[in-house]
């Protein structure tokens, strides 16, 4: 009776494989997030943007003004949090800052908050769980 050793080769393509498909499963179990975004400045919207995104994976937002990279996560109980980093491309040193935001809502609350407290800056955000 003759034995053949698979090629070490076959077997990383195996892993690969189920890496793969396991990747695959924890996307689609993750909660799908309808995010929208508006942020101030003075009274001025200077970002206005939604997406579809996914629970624990990075949303980034941006126009010529700003940016936003937003970590969305789901808790056991229901409720959304979002964890916001904010760059605003300014002259005055305080408002170009990175800016950290913690928003925690409902689904299909919408919600309006001064970043940092800072009366210059306001965020409106909302976000649903589809």
């Amino acid at each position: 009776m003759e034995y053949k050793m698979s090629s070490p080769i076959g077997g990383f393509y195996l892993n690969a494989q189920y890496r793969k498909k396991a990747e695959k499963f924890e996307l689609s179990s993750k909660p799908k997030l309808n995010i929208s975004i508006e942020l101030q400045l003075d009274g001025g919207i200077i970002l206005n943007d939604s997406q579809i995104g996914l629970a624990d994976i990075e949303c980034r937002f941006s126009s010529s003004q700003a940016a936003i990279s937003l970590h969305p996560t789901v808790t056991t109980t229901g409720m959304i949090r979002l964890d916001c980093s904010i760059k605003i491309e300014h002259q005055d040193d305080d408002i170009a800052q990175t800016k950290q935001q913690l928003v925690n809502i409902e689904s299909s609350e919408t919600l309006s908050t001064l970043v940092e407290g800072n009366e210059r800056i306001r965020l409106k955000i909302s976000c649903n769980i589809c």
